[in-house]
This record gives C-alpha cells, sequence and structure tokens, in this order.
C-alpha cells in the first residue's frame, strides 16, 4: 500500500484523504511485531480443528450507501448497512472493500495479480478482514460489475473523487471459498494499529490482464503498485480452516 498519505475512514458517511508522512509514519508501523500484509507458507500452516466457517451475511446495496472513492493512492468501495461477519460470536460490519495490485499477501513466497479486502469493523473498533488473491486467467465477473464505475475514474486519473455504484450485491461474496488462512496482524496502512483478525481463503479466483489495468488505471502512476511489502512473521502462528 503506498506510504505517503493516510486513509481516515468515516464509514458509511466519506473518507478523508490526508497526508501521513510529512512528519513521518506512526510509530508502529515500523516497531509493531503484528503487521500486515505477511507471506503464508502454506506447508507450514496448522490446521486447527477449533476454528469455525466464516459466518457472513452480506445484502444488496442501492446507490444511495455505495460509493467508489479514490485518491490516487488508494482505491475502495465504500458500504453502509451491509451485513457482516461473525467470529467466535463477535459481530463485525462490513464497512468497505479495498482493491491491491498486485497482492499484499503471498502463498509461498509467490506474489499475485490482485487482492481484493472485505473490511469488518466490530463496536469496540478490532477489525475482521476477508482477503481474497486474484491470479492471472478469465475475467473475474466481480470485476466486470464495477466496470462502468472503473471506466469513469480512469477519466480524471490522480484526483480524488467519489461516484455511486447502483445496485451493487454483495450476497454473492458469501458462496466463495470457504477454507481460509487465520493470523493476528494489523491495518496494511497507516496508523498501522495491530487490531485485525486475517482470513486469508486458500483458493485464489481469476482476474485478466485487462482487468488489473482496470484497477490501477484511477491511480497516479507511482502508486500503480499499491500493496504494502511483506512483514515479518515475528512468531507468529498462520492457521489454517479445512472444511472437509
Amino acid at each position: 500500500m503506498a506510504f505517503n498519505s493516510i486513509l481516515i475512514f468515516f464509514f458509511g458517511v466519506s473518507f478523508l484523504f490526508i497526508d501521513a508522512f510529512a512528519s513521518g509514519p506512526p510509530a508502529v508501523c515500523s516497531s509493531g511485531k503484528r503487521q500486515s500484509p505477511v507471506d503464508i507458507n502454506t506447508y507450514f500452516a496448522i490446521l486447527n480443528k477449533t476454528l469455525e466457517p466464516l459466518e457472513r451475511e452480506y445484502h444488496f446495496h442501492d446507490t444511495h450507501n455505495t460509493t467508489f472513492v479514490t485518491d490516487g493512492k488508494h482505491l475502495e468501495i465504500s458500504l453502509g448497512g451491509s451485513g457482516g461477519l461473525k467470529i467466535y460470536g463477535k459481530t463485525y460490519n462490513l464497512t468497505q472493500l479495498q482493491f491491491h495490485t498486485p497482492s499484499e499477501h503471498r502463498f509461498n513466497s509467490v506474489p499475485y495479480a490482485a487482492e481484493l479486502q472485505q473490511i469488518h469493523e466490530a463496536a469496540d473498533g478490532s477489525r475482521a478482514v476477508v482477503a481474497i488473491l486474484f491470479k492471472y486467467g478469465p475475467p473475474s465477473p466481480f470485476i466486470d460489475m464495477l466496470k462502468p464505475q472503473l471506466q469513469e475514474l480512469a477519466k480524471k486519473p490522480c484526483t480524488q473523487q467519489r461516484i455511486d455504484i447502483p445496485k451493487f450485491d454483495l450476497s454473492f461474496l458469501r458462496k466463495w471459498p470457504r477454507d481460509y488462512y487465520r493470523y493476528l496482524g494489523s491495518h496494511t496502512s497507516p496508523p498501522c494499529d495491530e487490531n485485525v483478525i486475517w482470513n486469508v481463503l486458500c483458493e485464489a479466483k481469476t482476474i485478466s490482464v485487462e482487468q488489473v489495468g482496470e484497477l490501477s488505471a484511477p491511480l497516479c502512476e507511482e502508486n500503480k503498485n499499491n500493496a504494502r511489502p511483506l512483514q515479518p512473521l515475528n512468531g507468529r502462528k498462520v492457521e489454517m480452516y479445512d472444511e472437509v
């Protein structure tokens, strides 16, 4: 993720972008011990039979509460009233979708073409993220659904923009692969708070070269790669949920 700005989220209302590194990044970004993203070594992931399936429930959205937002550095979809996720009985509400090209996480040191992060927030401010990696292949129906808005944003690259998304149905996301890797980590942009439960789906989806270009087109040239570098695990364990 680009590191010369902070994206402060006002969920369900608006996004406000401010310069974050005029005086340097928050200390936790450089000194924290549970930072994200990480390289997931699938051979050493620990199968945890006590983990539960991701209990997700997402809803249909209309144009009043679904907005594509970019500042030339980040590409996000702001959501409101979109359902959520339960982990250990705790409810995390889906607040936004983030796009990264290439992927922030890796499997066995291999970078993927893109990553979609579904950001959920609980009442106490803690977060849970469901991350989906994309590999090059056939076009993604999900990205195709967003093509009109991406093309509109690309008309004014490297600028702050907001575009409403009409009739945005997220219900299909809960049908995507259920097996996942879990670890404790952080936000991948300042302030890098270490209060995030990461759930990275085991199976990568496909995306076309053209679609990756569409995701990066609204960004400034220096931010086409908006993935944060890998962070050390520092002894953290990556667990795996296997539905079989």
